[in-house]
């Protein structure tokens, strides 16, 4: 009896750890995406009420120079950029295209992770030639998914529908960017945690290791089913990804299908703040295939 007891509670301690574990996480990536995020939304309020420049305005720009910019900007090891991104594509300031650099290029995890294996698994010259292919490969493919989704994604977008759309009652803070930014803020914020912390009592019961084992054993398609599971909105999945890189488990094809199509939060708040379900569908067709060509032509002339 005593041992039932004592192995009752430890499976109640287990379990409480696990949820404890994954809440923490999730709680921790949603607030490591507030500022980008709040960022976004003030400039999303600042813009609507300009009189000079406005979202019809920096969409004509993003579809020159938009794509290099979020090429840029989505190296760096903030999974709110992406969020960001999203947000800005669906008030209809920024070009796809723009967006989907930003997608392509964010990595989440991967480059801390391989700062952390220098000297290791990886080199200085190795890590920088992945670094800036990355950021090239996301520059070309934002081009590239300009020209292609130009005929799918029509849908007029601005500031004002979306917040109707959003239900925020901007008016009501009129004159108060800074209020009308956090409401928008707190609300995708929170939308994030939730989903985020459900993926990773998914990730814990099932265990990431089974997850890319599953990978590891589809050498034929690999790179596809690795595609795939870069798609799921999920820090975890970046560092799997990066990590099967280190330990020789995956090639450099792999990594770069799995990190290219790894938009971290993206995906969610596209699909949260964009209601057009085809125009979303077909974008995240492209990223998708973009990404698994890439990685067969790395693995076949690399």
């Amino acid at each position: 009896m005593n041992l039932f007891l004592h192995a009752t509670a430890h499976e109640h301690g287990s379990i409480w750890e696990m949820l404890s574990h994954a809440a923490l996480d999730g709680l921790i990536d949603g607030a490591w995406s507030m500022p980008i995020l709040f960022v976004a939304y003030l400039l999303m309020e600042l813009l609507e009420n300009s009189k000079r420049l406005n979202e019809a305005v920096l969409h004509h720009h993003s579809r020159k120079a938009g794509p290099a910019i979020g090429g840029i900007l989505g190296i760096i090891p903030q999974c709110g950029i992406s969020g960001a991104a999203a947000t800005l594509f669906s008030t209809g300031s920024i070009s796809v295209g723009t967006m989907l650099a930003v997608f392509f290029a964010t990595s989440d995890e991967m480059l801390p992770l391989m700062l952390s294996s220098i000297g290791k698994e990886i080199d200085v010259s190795s890590l920088l030639v992945i670094l800036l292919g990355k950021a090239a490969l996301a520059i070309v493919l934002g081009y590239v998914a300009d020209l292609i989704l130009k005929h799918f994604v029509r849908s007029e977008k601005d500031i004002r529908s979306f917040c109707e759309r959003e239900h925020c009652a901007c008016e009501e803070d009129e004159g108060n960017v800074f209020l009308s930014a956090l409401k928008h803020t707190l609300k995708i914020a929170a939308m994030l945690i939730l989903v985020n912390i459900a993926l990773n009592i998914v990730f814990e019961l099932i265990g990431v290791e089974k997850l890319s084992a599953g990978i590891l054993h589809q050498p034929l398609i690999g790179v596809l089913i690795i595609a795939l599971f870069g798609l799921i909105p999920n820090c975890s999945i970046s560092i799997v990804i990066t990590q099967s890189y280190l330990s020789g488990l995956i090639g450099l094809g792999g990594l770069f299908a799995g990190l290219l199509a790894n938009a971290g939060i993206g995906l969610l708040v596209l699909v949260r703040t964009n209601k057009n379900a085809k125009e979303n569908l077909s974008i995240i067709t492209v990223l998708l295939l973009l990404s698994v060509a890439c990685g067969m032509c790395i693995d076949i002339f690399c």
